[in-house]
């Protein structure tokens, strides 16, 4: 299936974010709106910590593997217990999503010369499956020790790629949002309580509404940040955060309002609504939360004052 969908949707384009190429974004908007189970996203955070951070010669080899759906990728780059020293990673990481059905990972690791980057096998790693808010993408409990690395990449960039990567969550949680809250509406004016459709009543409208002010914004955030990233703008890394942080925030809560609008046949196990508020938590966690992102910002802000 991802070499099929590889060669129709002609994935090796997705290894270029340029400002002539933010093909990426666009697509885990669109995965997060159908909810696509899978390794996807992370895969194509992988691909854009390689395109990013990774040498010529470390493109040249491991992107057309990945691309063509050769080999299952997954990216964690949230900060971890893990260290790197001549060539080997010991640590594990505690939740990693799709870990199980990787077969090579892209980890940040503390070196002796400072954080990094590294790619290594899952071969070379030791596996579990553990409990995950987000049933779409089940988490794995990786472990290494004294895994062998395959490949080093460039740690100056690693603030660049992790910017990318965060971006990424961004519009996959504005693709979320975006279906929660369009369910709901169409709910709203379906069901019909005291002869009139739920959604004339004031208090359902008004939810609806501040929901849907919030994904604009978020969305606004994240296309902005896919922009200055694409291009270079100054405070490129200012606003990948706080599209994160926006559109973590939206997420929650659309997906939330939605199981409310829905009523009792949302909380049920049978509808989708909690199936979009558990990958709006797994979202809203992945690379920091809301405030996490905001003291970035204010860090970011006040080195430039």
């Amino acid at each position: 299936m991802a070499s099929a969908f590889a060669t129709r949707s002609s994935c090796p384009g997705l290894t270029i974010w340029s400002s002539g190429n933010r093909s990426r974004p666009l697509l885990a908007e669109e995965t997060g709106r159908a909810l696509l189970p899978g390794p996807f996203t992370g895969a194509l955070q992988f691909t854009s910590a390689i395109a990013t951070a990774g040498t010529s010669q470390q493109r040249a080899e491991l992107l057309p593997v990945v691309c063509s759906g050769e080999s299952v990728v997954v990216a964690h780059l949230d900060a971890a217990p893990i260290r790197f020293v001549r060539n080997r990673l010991r640590g594990e990481v505690v939740a990693v999503a799709c870990g199980e059905a990787a077969d090579r990972f892209v980890v940040l690791a503390e070196s002796p010369s400072g954080p990094a980057l590294v790619v290594v096998k899952a071969s070379e790693a030791a596996i579990e499956p553990v409990e995950s808010a987000d049933l779409t993408r089940p988490a794995a409990w990786v472990r290494f020790d004294g895994a062998r690395v395959e490949a080093t990449l460039d740690g100056v960039r690693l603030d660049e790629a992790r910017d990318r990567a965060r971006v990424l969550v961004a519009a996959d949680a504005v693709g979320g949002a975006t279906r929660a809250l369009e369910m709901a509406v169409a709910y709203a004016k379906d069901r019909v309580q005291f002869d009139r459709p739920i959604g004339s009543f004031q208090a359902v409208k008004h939810r609806a509404a501040d929901a849907y002010r919030a994904l604009e914004a978020a969305r606004l955030a994240t296309w902005y940040a896919a922009w200055s990233i694409a291009n270079g703008a100054a405070g490129a890394s200012i606003a990948a955060c706080a599209a994160k942080a926006m559109a973590g925030d939206a997420f929650v809560r659309c997906a939330a309002d939605s199981i409310q609008i829905h009523g009792g046949i949302g909380f049920t196990w049978e509808h989708d609504a909690h199936l979009y508020y558990r990958r709006a938590l797994a979202d809203q966690a992945t690379l920091g939360d809301a405030t996490a992102q905001r003291e970035a910002i204010a860090a970011g802000v006040l080195a430039g004052a």
